[in-house]
């Protein structure tokens, strides 16, 4: 009788299988003609600072004011804070031909420091980006928050619309730096 209910807990052990992990990356942008290099100043995007709960690998839904949810099945491809300094870097750049990217910040000519605060889905169908933003060590922090309506059901439009939230944020950058 052991024998039988060891290869039934064996047989069933063997056809359950782990559910499937979904992976998310902002999408990549598009990137336009640059100036001449001669004319272009150069900007280097410091390393994301993003709040603790934003640092697992799981998407994050906030059910309520007080509860959030980050998922286990959907998580980012790579971690938020990388994508999040290449995405402003890259989205600033494709609408400001007047900078390039720097590579060190030792060179810069101007240096932006983002912490973001909110980065997640809500119960009510809303993608939440804020945080604040620095434009060399000399200027105040400037407070963004942005809420982007998700276009349908998932996290495939959540993605989408928090990837919009990092245009907006990327656009009134960009509108602010030295010209």
């Amino acid at each position: 009788m052991k024998i039988i209910t060891l290869a039934v807990i064996m047989l069933l052990t063997a056809c359950s299988s782990a559910p499937d992990i979904n992976y998310y990356q902002l999408p990549p942008v598009v990137s336009q003609a640059t100036a001449a290099q001669e004319q272009q100043r150069l900007l280097f995007v410091e390393p994301v600072q993003v709040a603790t709960f934003l640092n697992g690998r799981g998407l994050v839904m906030q059910l309520s004011e007080v509860e959030l949810v980050m998922a286990r099945q959907h998580v980012w491809a790579e971690p938020l804070a990388q994508q999040l300094q290449r995405q402003v870097r890259d989205r600033i750049l494709a609408h400001n031909p007047a900078y390039k990217a720097a590579a060190r910040a030792e060179v810069a000519t101007v240096k932006l420091r983002i912490t973001i605060d909110g980065f997640h889905g809500t119960a009510d169908g809303y993608a939440t980006v804020s945080g604040h933003f620095a434009i060399n060590a000399v200027n105040a922090l400037q407070a963004f928050s942005f809420q982007v309506a998700l276009q349908q059901d998932g996290y495939s439009a959540l993605v989408s619309a928090l990837a919009e939230g990092v245009q907006q944020l990327s656009m009134q950058i960009a509108q602010q730096l030295p010209q």
